[in-house]
């Protein structure tokens, strides 16, 4: 079953020496913005429903949604199936923290195509009241001989969820290429060339920078462009928080960098790669008979791999390992002596740049692998599956309208909505964006001032 449902059994395997490691390896504003915590709720009914009712039962039904964060969901029940003298489970899910409570409704259908259904009545339930009843409980009524009841379990930090958005082109400063920049400047030319992604976590909230290098030099209009810097230069970099716009959407990145990836090639006749990670691991991809992905750490005895495909908790059941979607997926297992056996704590989908992770996994460490693995995965096919050359944000699903993440529903529930799933279920239909080509990939727009594609083409692809 997917790590959200796990969430409570996960939290109590946090070791003290973990806490204080995750302490380290996390903002302390990101941990407060971005804490995901889930609770397990559900709704129960009992009662009959009023006689002069009967003539409207077949019309009359009951929808369940949250307060924030999913407005899409709108999980009905005919009112007609849910008589009954004892408390009947009508509804069971999981809802994060920030959905703050959840709305029950009594609704009549429309008699006609033009009025989809009429508010009746409704009562809502917010989590701070449910969560400061002794029992963690209350009822109320919803009907004059019906009543319903919630209850809820205390909220319990759930894995980490954090997507990369391909962003506008950057300089060596952080800055990115806008003519508002070039004015600021005084029109000094902006010297070099990144790629940039914005990291954003479950809610759209910006939390991390990445930024690939690219080109040096300067662009002038019909005399000057930015030249591919040489293989070894090719940097990534992480740079930790939101940006700072200066005008609308130009902004420039943060200034603390938290993480680095270089890459390095021990022998040009061999089809291997390596990445220095700044977080003192070695990312190592070799292509010569499949591909075959390693993290090393020799310093701090703590061994790791990197699986491929969804594993341990991520696994599916109906689908096996050749399945072609597990190659996009890469589930990170850390052996201790408390898990000898291993414990996933991250699983990452290079293809989309989408990654779950554990509390007490490293965040940087996690974005580094993601975006080094698409990245060589590029290079070797020649083919830019993860869309990095993309050079602009695009439009994303509006916030609070089906949040990643905000409500999961149990594998038996018989409801069916890919977004009340876990992402990695559907993956491709969960992470669009609301502007896509057909290919999948984020829609391109390419300005003068960004350099030459093919520069962009010759780093990522060659």
């Amino acid at each position: 079953m997917s790590a959200f449902l796990h969430a409570s059994s996960m939290s109590n395997e946090w070791e003290l020496k973990e806490r204080s490691q995750y302490q380290r390896r996390f903002p302390v504003w990101w941990l407060n913005s971005s804490c995901f915590n889930l609770s397990q709720v559900r709704i129960f009914l009992k009662g009959k429903w009023e006689e002069r009712e009967d003539k409207h039962l077949t019309k009359n039904f009951l929808r369940l949604r949250t307060i924030r964060c999913n407005r899409e969901m709108k999980l009905n029940e005919p009112v007609h199936d849910l008589s009954s003298e004892t408390w009947h489970k009508t509804w069971h899910l999981y809802c994060e923290f920030g959905t703050r409570g959840i709305v029950i409704e009594v609704r009549r259908r429309g008699s006609s195509c033009l009025i989809n259904s009429k508010l009746i009545t409704k009562l809502v339930f917010l989590w701070n009241d449910l969560l400061r009843a002794t029992t963690l409980m209350l009822k109320k009524e919803l009907e004059m001989q019906v009543r319903a009841l919630a209850s809820i379990t205390p909220p319990v930090q759930a894995p980490y969820l954090l997507k990369c958005v391909p962003d506008r082109v950057t300089d060596d400063g952080g800055a990115m290429i806008s003519d508002v920049v070039l004015r600021m400047n005084r029109y000094h030319p902006q010297q070099g060339r990144w790629l940039s992604h914005t990291v954003l976590d479950h809610a759209k909230r910006e939390c991390f920078v990445i930024r690939i290098r690219v080109g040096r030099g300067i662009w002038r209009r019909g005399a000057e462009s930015p030249e591919a810097v040489k293989w070894e230069d090719r940097i990534i970099e992480v740079r930790e928080g939101p940006w700072l716009y200066i005008a609308g959407t130009v902004g420039v990145a943060p200034d603390k960098i938290v993480g680095t990836a270089t890459p390095k090639k021990e022998d040009s006749q061999v089809k291997k790669t390596l990445w220095c990670l700044s977080t003192g691991d070695v990312l190592t991809i070799q292509w010569e008979s499949g591909l075959d992905i390693q993290l090393e750490n020799g310093s701090s005895g703590e061994q790791a791999k990197l699986l491929s495909g969804r594993k341990l908790q991520y696994q599916l059941k109906d689908v096996g390992s050749s399945n072609k979607e597990e190659e996009q997926y890469l589930t990170l297992v850390r052996f201790t002596s408390e898990h000898p056996d291993g414990k996933a704590t991250a699983l990452l989908n290079w293809k989309l740049l989408a990654v779950e992770f554990l509390p007490e996994e490293d965040a940087v460490l996690v974005l580094l692998v993601c975006v080094a693995v698409a990245r060589t995965i590029s290079e070797i096919r020649r083919e830019d599956t993860s869309g990095l050359l993309a050079r602009r944000r695009v439009r994303e699903v509006a916030g609070g309208c089906r949040d990643w993440g905000s409500v999961l529903l149990p594998s038996s529930a018989t409801y069916s909505s890919i977004h009340l799933q876990p992402w990695y279920w559907n993956a491709h239909q969960v992470l669009d964006s609301a502007e896509t080509s057909d290919s999948g990939l984020p829609i391109s727009k390419h300005l003068p001032a960004d350099g030459k594609c093919t520069m962009y083409e010759q780093v990522i692809l060659s």
